[in-house]
């Protein structure tokens, strides 16, 4: 849990780093090794997360709670950046890529657990 944490922590550290506008910190080699870190960690936490197991009931109802909350979040932040884009005229085309992604792999994985589990 520590690790999955941590590695949880370093992705949102470094994803706030990317965001540096002005590129005043943000030399070449600083991005690239960024970009290492963020692929590293990401890796590290997707690994934990595959890896867990539930040992009771009460175990496997939290990971599902879980599951469905960052869900909601992940979908609903994309809708507000849609929406706020939207208003100013300039859809990134990657929030919709990655909101049309979550929404028909939940899709496809609901059915997919409905025929065969």
């Amino acid at each position: 849990m520590f690790i999955q944490s941590l590695s949880a922590i370093l992705i949102v550290i470094i994803t706030i780093i990317f965001l540096n506008p002005t590129h005043l910190t943000m030399p070449q080699s600083v991005q690239s090794m960024l970009t290492l870190g963020l692929i590293l960690a990401f890796l590290t936490f997707a690994a934990l997360v595959l890896k867990e197991h539930s040992i009771d009931e009460r175990e496997s109802l939290h990971r599902l709670v879980s599951g469905r909350i960052s869900y909601l979040v992940g979908v609903g932040t994309l809708v507000i950046g849609i929406i706020v884009e939207a208003t100013m005229h300039d859809i990134d085309k990657w929030l919709v890529v990655a909101l049309c992604a979550m929404v028909l792999s939940k899709l496809l994985s609901r059915i997919y657990a409905q025929y065969k589990m």
